[in-house]
């Protein structure tokens, strides 16, 4: 939300993504961004434009049961789903945007790194 929704991150964020390509997520960040952008008042059309940037991945049963496994306990599912997700990449994944404390916590001790231009 930070690429379309003025946050005091966006503008770093922005310059970053700009400057990077092969983005890729899980199919649960449509549903979250859409549902987001609408609390906000934000056109969906928006949120569809940034998200062409974004090759979406839709998560299978594996990725649902590694989630499940994921520590720490504290982590909300559907982070946890969307870490699961990151961590299939594998060898290809450069690192994981996120701004989420949690969720940061929980990729940096998968051994990801984790990306938050501020």
């Amino acid at each position: 939300m930070k690429l379309v929704a003025l946050e005091e991150e966006s503008p770093r964020l922005r310059a970053w993504f700009s400057a990077h390509e092969g983005f890729w997520s899980s199919q649960l960040l449509h549903t979250e961004a859409m549902r987001s952008a609408a609390r906000l008042g934000i056109a969906a059309g928006v949120v569809e434009d940034a998200l062409e940037a974004v090759s979406l991945v839709l998560p299978s049963v594996t990725t649902y049961a590694s989630a499940a496994r994921l520590e720490p306990w504290s982590l909300r599912s559907l982070d946890a789903l969307h870490l699961a997700t990151a961590m299939e990449i594998g060898d290809d994944l450069e690192g994981i945007v996120v701004y989420d404390e949690r969720l940061g916590e929980a990729a940096r001790a998968a051994s990801l790194v984790v990306v938050a231009p501020r």
